[in-house]
């Protein structure tokens, strides 16, 4: 939506009297033809529904367009109308889908959603950020951009905005050339809602560094760096917030509010005196009043609940309310030659009479529980009202009834004929089903092709494309791939052949047949069942332990590969004479403390051990920490020897290699119900070529719970039982056994394979039939605990174990697994993550696939922070069992735990409700938890019990109860419970009553209401934890030398070792050399003002160790920051000297104000009669004395001329 400033045409428009002027771009003559001028005749019922629109009847009916048939009329419409269309659905579902259909007709720069607002409670704060962004970019692009498509429902409509005046008041133009006073526009960024930052990631914030200025406006598809000289703006760059890296030049933009409450002193009093008036009014007692007020003050405009938007435009009078006459509407920022297409009329009347009721009853719940309101007209537009006004824009109105032409009265009607093609519904589920659907497929496109038609075939994702591409070729079909930058309208009417089959990489709502226009849409899910698509993941600018250590807090534990574990006491600065220098603080045991300079780093990591572990803090000079390492390294080399003499027994052996992917291979790819994520593609390929080959497989697949590891081993069972052998899956606990039969059932239940389970929930008679059945073949998945590894079990013909969470089994149960992966091929599925540096150490010695994407991105899930309500846990609970799911309450108070599930029982009385908590007995946690994966209950009230690795699909509402006594990891690992399936899911975090107006307790729910797509800080969080079972590394339980010397050196010991034992040359390590020059090095904090992200980037400068990988953090500073201070390109010069000292092997470069000086190791490869014929010619009192150090005479230079002088000499050196 960057305006260019070159060809910023703007006409000043009056909206209507008294509403002020606002900003719209000029139209501009296209630069192409419509694609629908290519269209030699135009269908009848199209040629006349543009007839009616030319004319400017106001109301026309057009029916007979099923499902996605709307959008691509829509697409239609808006590609021959130079106008702005509005596309009113009756619910949010709706509206998100038929948005998501135009989007692939039209492209998603000209498709715009306005969600509505979730007004689920009545407290003052509710956090509802995206969606108050997605409105704030709809409602500027109303401003700025005619050509555009909004999506809408008939509950945002109803919901007033703030005033249209105020809006265009704050809108604003920034270009290139520009003055712009820093502060004055800080403090209106802050005014209109926008969040100051150090780094500009979101949608929102925004950053000031220097001459730096960076922001995320609400409209932008990137965020923009304003690089600024005095008060001028010299340059406007885009770029990537992932990176944050320039990315090209742009002209200029639109800053629009971030919030529509926009706070300066004005508003704040108007809504302070609102309060008091209105609380005055309701009776409510002082003490609500004022902790109203002081919440108010405190500065969280952000979070205000828009049901309270009239506070601040609007003054309450005690005896007539508010006088209604500020706000706007929604309609009052469109065009009025807009035109408005009504989606199913009928429907969407009854959602708006829905909308009153619900409002209705929160007001009437609000007023009997002494809460702080607003009457319904103050916020809201009544449903007679909306309709009135729709009615004032010409409209069309869709149905899928095909009306009567002749009867239509006033009412212009066109008849459209279109029709979903329902064969599917009619194949029996069952073995083949998925074959039988795929060849009445493949018939009716030969069909339509012949009779002349244009068939476009929509796959989610490109696996799906390829495969469906494969399964299509095997009927001889005359397949194009649509490139994704091109137009499915275009091809639509102007592609050479008449007849085409195009398979394309997307979504659609709905299959539908257009025979008029010989047109065919097809969707891959409709015949293979739906997806779920993961949110594209915001790659991690930095690596995980280097985002780990900007995250380092005053009084967190660091480990010194040198001296031991201390604690972190922060950054200080330290001034010598004329020189200062920032170090970081480690205070060890007996109160000594370590200074350690910040260009030498390289030692120092933040201490990451198991969950709760506290460690014991060394002394400085000790041998405690040395006997401890070289423990751990003893460990280390045996566990390491042990896999490689695994790895060389396998090498040696052979088997026949398995059968290729089949037929029912491809189908039960097809019917997995969300796209595979790269790295799952990746692990699935990788274990596809094990079994290609001749040599046993031994297979880690790495990724936490939910990531997708179960599917990996599916399929690789299925292949295995489709070659005519036989399957063991060994879980470490019944409950998990259980899980993974259920799983394995679920998905193979249409194809010809038998899954049986071996535990505790089953009887001794079921026992012994399956035991039998196993050793005769009946059996073709066995799933069970150690019970599989007892000697009566015996398999006719086992080919594929399949272990889950190895480190968890006994000694004894290990040593029978070793046995097992010298006989048969081996898959491991393990929960802990491997840094990527000790995975390539591994290659050639334990084959691995690591799955990072996290299971959260799966779907996102609905987020609500509210009061304790038995109400609001009622409704939420019906809701999840009225689509036949499951719901998890988290109680962590086990002493309370009945007393809550008694409350749940009289809420909801019909709901089979089950307790479990870490107090119970082993088998009644079993008992009950087996009954919730079989869902034969409904509810399970348990403590954080959830938190441990369980994957339920059905259960997609959490409610968690005290959400301010967790910690944001907890939460999040806890919500990651839910949103595993195709439902949207729900997460409910509840407060005790009159919390929300606790200030801290609302800046902590901030972040946590924000975590819906977590930030790159929550995933380390998220991932320390990962690491409490911390040492389950490699599927060999560690955890005890994993809590003794962190997480980051034991990896770092283990890759050595193993690099070692594979025969690799691993240089002697010498210490880093000393550089003290007596310059002032460092990074101001006017510079880089961000703690966190000094650390980190001392952390990256000290670890650099090139001079192109200086060169990248000088222009990545350059672009981030600005130019860079002489004391921060002090410490990049410093790197580049120790840099080229090291392959010298200096032990230490100095300055005393009279000699340059070098200290050299005995293994030097420098030559020193070559130092004395050099220097002899130049320095007569150069000394280079017999213990290998070098004093150049060099007195009384400036801090430039030392680094100049040390880097000439050095380079002269190394030549």
């Amino acid at each position: 939506m960057e305006a260019e400033k070159a060809n910023l045409p703007y006409s000043r428009r009056e909206h209507r009297p008294g509403a002020g002027f606002y900003l719209r771009k000029a139209k501009t003559i296209p630069v192409r033809k419509i694609i629908l001028d290519k269209i030699n005749n135009d269908i009848e019922p199209i040629r006349k529904l543009l007839d009616h629109v030319a004319r400017d009847e106001k109301s026309i009916d057009a029916g007979g367009l099923t499902g996605a048939a709307r959008s691509f009329l829509t697409a239609l419409l808006f590609e021959r109308l130079e106008k702005l269309l509005l596309i009113v659905c009756p619910e949010e579902k709706d509206a998100s889908s038929y948005a998501a259909d135009l989007a692939l007709f039209l492209g998603k720069e000209r498709v715009l959603y306005y969600p509505p607002l979730d007004f689920l409670a009545i407290d003052m704060f509710a956090l509802q950020k995206e969606e108050a962004l997605a409105r704030l970019e709809v409602m500027t692009n109303l401003q700025v951009n005619e050509k555009i498509v909004v999506v809408t429902s008939v509950a945002a409509l109803m919901q007033k905005v703030m005033p249209y005046k105020e809006f265009n008041q704050y809108l604003q133009v920034i270009a290139a050339g520009d003055s712009l006073d820093r502060e004055q526009f800080g403090e209106r960024l802050l005014a209109g809602g926008y969040r100051r930052v150090s780094l500009v990631e979101e949608k929102g914030e925004f950053s000031v560094r220097g001459n730096i200025l960076d922001i995320f406006p609400p409209a932008e598809k990137s965020p923009l760096r304003l690089e600024l000289f005095g008060d001028e703006i010299e340059s406007i760059r885009r770029f990537d917030a992932a990176t944050q890296l320039s990315t090209g030049e742009a002209a200029a933009f639109f800053v629009p509010p971030a919030n529509e409450i926009v706070m300066n002193q004005e508003a704040l009093e108007l809504a302070v005196r609102n309060i008091k008036r209105r609380a005055s009014a309701l009776a409510l007692s002082r003490e609500t009043r004022s902790r109203l007020v002081e919440t108010l003050q405190s500065g969280l405009a952000n979070a205000i609940n828009p049901i309270f938007l009239p506070l601040f435009y609007e003054a309450y009078e005690e005896e007539s309310g508010f006088p209604q006459n500020r706000l706007s509407t929604f309609f009052d920022y469109l065009p009025q030659n807009t035109l408005v297409v009504l989606d199913d009329p009928l429907a969407a009347r009854q959602t708006a009479r829905n909308t009153e009721g619900n409002i209705d009853k929160l007001l009437f719940k609000a007023r009997n529980s002494d809460k702080f309101y607003l009457d319904k007209e103050s916020v809201y537009i009544d449903e007679g009202s909306i309709f009135t006004v729709l009615q004032k824009f010409p409209q069309i109105n869709l149905t899928g009834l095909k009306l009567d032409e002749r009867n239509a009265g006033e009412t212009a009607v066109v008849s459209f004929e279109t029709y979903r093609d329902n064969y599917q519904e009619q194949v029996a589920a069952g073995v083949g089903k998925e074959d039988v659907l795929l060849r009445q497929t493949a018939e009716k496109i030969k069909e339509w092709l012949s009779a002349g038609g244009k068939i476009f075939f929509l796959c989610s994702s490109t696996e799906d494309l390829h495969r469906m591409q494969h399964l299509l070729a095997a009927y001889y079909l005359p397949i194009h791939l649509l490139p994704e930058d091109q137009s499915i309208m275009r091809h639509a009417f102007i592609h050479e052949e008449k007849a085409a089959l195009f398979l394309v990489e997307g979504k659609i709502s709905t299959s539908f047949v257009f025979p008029a226009l010989n047109l065919m849409f097809l969707s891959e899910e409709e015949i293979f069942g739906k997806k779920i698509q993961r949110r594209r993941l915001r790659p991690v600018r930095e690596g995980y332990f280097l985002k780990s250590f900007g995250d380092l807090k005053e009084r967190d534990f660091v480990v010194h590969t040198d001296f031991g574990i201390g604690i972190y006491r922060g950054l200080e600065k330290i001034t010598v004479g004329r020189i200062e220098n920032d170090f970081l603080v480690i205070e060890y045991a007996e109160g000594d403390k370590l200074y350690l300079p910040v260009n030498s780093l390289g030692k120092i990591q933040r201490y990451l051990g198991p969950d709760g572990y506290v460690p014991k803090i060394d002394r400085m000079g000790g041998s405690s920490w040395e006997a401890v390492k070289e423990r751990v390294k003893k460990s280390v080399r045996e566990v390491a020897e042990e896999m490689v003499a695994i790895y060389a027994a396998r090498e040696v052996m052979q088997r026949d290699s398995f059968a290729p992917p089949d037929r029912i291979y491809e189908e039960f790819c097809s019917t997995f119900e969300f796209e595979e994520t790269p790295d799952q593609a990746k692990a699935i390929e990788d274990v596809h070529m094990d079994m290609d080959g001749v040599k046993p497989m031994d297979r880690l697949i790495c990724g936490d719970a939910g990531f997708g590891k179960t599917e990996v081993a599916l399929r690789a069972a299925l292949r295995t039982v489709m070659d005519g052998k036989q399957v063991a899956v060994l879980a470490p606990t019944t409950i998990l056994a259980e899980q993974h039969f259920q799983t394995f059932s679920r998905r193979l239940k249409d194809f010809p394979v038998r899954v049986e389970v071996l535990n505790r929930f089953r009887t001794a008679a079921q026992m012994k039939s399956i035991i039998a059945d196993i050793k005769t073949q009946k059996v073709d998945i066995a799933v069970g605990t150690h019970r599989l590894l007892q000697k009566d079990i015996e398999f006719k013909a086992l080919g594929l174990v399949v272990i889950d969470e190895e480190q968890r089994f006994g000694v004894a149960h290990k040593e029978k697994l070793k046995k097992i992966r010298t006989l048969v091929d081996v898959l491991t599925l393990s929960a802990t993550p491997i840094p990527r540096t000790l995975h390539l150490s591994l290659i050639g010695i334990r084959d691995l696939s690591i799955i990072n994407t996290p299971p959260e991105d799966r779907q996102p899930i609905k987020t609500y922070v509210l009061e304790f309500d038995e109400e609001t846990i009622k409704a939420a609970v019906e809701k999840e069992l009225a689509r036949r799911g499951q719901v998890f309450f988290i109680h962590d108070r086990v002493r309370s735990i009945y007393s809550v599930a008694n409350l749940l029982t009289r809420l909801v009385p019909q709901a089979r409700i089950e307790i479990v908590h870490g107090q119970m007995k082993a088998a009644d946690i079993e008992r009950a938890m087996g009954k919730f994966i079989r869902r034969e209950c409904d509810v399970l009230v348990c403590t954080t019990i959830a938190g441990s690795g369980l994957d339920i699909p059905a259960a997609n509402t959490i409610i968690i109860n005290r959400a301010d006594r967790f910690g944001l990891a907890q939460l999040y690992q806890i919500r990651g419970r839910v949103g595993r399936a195709k439902e949207e899911a729900y997460a409910y975090l509840l407060l005790p009553k009159g919390a929300m107006l606790s200030r801290e307790a609302l800046k902590r729910l901030q972040v946590i209401k924000e975590f819906s797509e977590p930030g790159s800080g929550f995933r380390i969080a998220y991932n320390d934890m990962e690491i409490r079972g911390g040492g389950n590394l490699l599927g060999i339980s560690q955890s005890g030398h994993v809590s003794a010397v962190g997480y980051e050196l034991y990896t770092e010991l283990m890759e050595k070792t193993i690099r070692e034992i594979k025969g690799e040359k691993i240089s002697e390590e010498e210490a880093l050399p000393e550089v003290q020059l007596g310059v002032s090095a460092y990074i101001p904090e006017e510079y880089v003002p961000d703690v966190h992200q000094r650390l980190v980037l001392y952390k990256r400068i000290s670890l650099a160790g090139s001079s192109s990988e200086i060169d990248q953090i000088r222009s990545e500073l350059k672009d981030c920051y600005g130019p860079l201070p002489l004391r921060a390109e002090n410490l990049l010069q410093v790197i580049d000297i120790r840099n080229i000292l090291r392959p010298l092997h200096g032990k230490k470069i100095g300055y005393d104000g009279k000699y340059l000086y070098v200290f050299f190791r005995k293994t030097s490869p420098v030559n020193p009669a070559k130092i004395i014929s050099f220097y002899r010619k130049k320095t007569k009192e150069l000394r280079f004395t017999p213990d290998h150090k070098l004093f150049v005479p060099l007195p009384d230079l400036a801090e430039l001329d030392v680094l100049e002088h040390s880097l000439a000499l050095l380079k002269m050196l190394a030549e």
